[in-house]
């Protein structure tokens, strides 16, 4: 079945787009290096457990041009169990949007470890324009090492849909922060059928005293061939944080991307 579901992608290949990735934020800020790092919304996307250390309960909303746009809601203060729900939706070159709901599960097993899940739908056209719709969970741990903190998380449990582009993989990633100004990250995330890594990336942010967060990241694709770069700006107020990403191809054909973002704090 596998190889026969290999070979419509091949076939389709030639004529069908790849189908849009959604990458939030700030992982599209940082080249999607943020596995193992502590995280606000952006872990419903990323790493499930990533908000468990945080005590926060926080609206967003992202509009990536020309026509992607995602909200989320995420609540880690009210309960030792903390929770968040998301939708995205993308319109590339279909007629049909491609969209996604998400909700995650988080708690800390220790002072220094946190657990997360996170189930997930999506629907939408397949590669070859066939709608597709895929139920599925992911799991994620966090270490909180200090200025240290290293992530695991797995997607897609049960399988994935291989029209939908979603496999089960895993992602592996860790993030040094210094003086809780400059934080470096990195991570790799890998196919349960092939250990070596498809994607690496890696990421840095700088924390001005004028409530200005600049960032960047880079992230590549060896085998096939792609790779980019990111640069990105967040500008905080007490309550309030607005952000913009730029993200640069480094391949003929493919469209810089321009995100806005808003996050309201309580």
């Amino acid at each position: 079945m596998k190889k026969a579901i290999g070979i419509v992608l091949l076939f389709y290949g030639g004529i069908v787009c790849a189908l849009p990735e959604f990458i939030a934020l700030q992982e599209r800020a940082q080249g999607q290096s943020l596995t193992g790092s502590h995280q606000l919304n952006d872990s419903l996307y990323s790493n499930p457990a990533a908000s468990a250390f945080t005590a926060i309960y926080s609206l967003e909303g992202i509009y990536m041009l020309p026509k992607t746009f995602a909200v989320s809601v995420l609540d880690t203060k009210t309960g030792a169990i903390g929770g968040g729900l998301g939708y995205f939706r993308i319109l590339n070159n279909e007629q049909e949007p491609l969209q996604g709901a998400k909700l995650a599960l988080c708690g800390r097993l220790s002072s220094y470890m946190a657990i997360g899940i996170g189930a997930k739908l999506l629907w939408g056209p397949g590669v070859g324009g066939e709608h597709r719709n895929l139920k599925d969970l992911d799991a994620g741990l966090l270490a909180n090492l200090g200025a240290f903190q290293l992530g695991l998380t797995t997607r897609n449990l049960f399988g994935g849909d291989l029209l939908l582009e979603q496999e089960r993989e895993w992602a592996f990633g860790g993030r040094f922060g210094y003086n809780q100004m400059l934080f470096l990250s990195a991570s790799a995330i890998s196919r349960w059928t092939q250990f070596k890594p498809y994607q690496y990336g890696i990421g840095a942010e700088y924390v001005t005293p004028y409530y200005i967060a600049v960032k960047g990241g880079f992230r590549i694709q060896p085998d096939a061939h792609r790779s980019f770069w990111s640069l990105g700006a967040s500008l905080s107020a007490q309550k309030v944080a607005l952000h913009y990403v730029f993200e640069i191809p480094n391949q003929e054909g493919e469209n810089k991307e321009h995100t806005l973002g808003l996050t309201l704090m309580f």
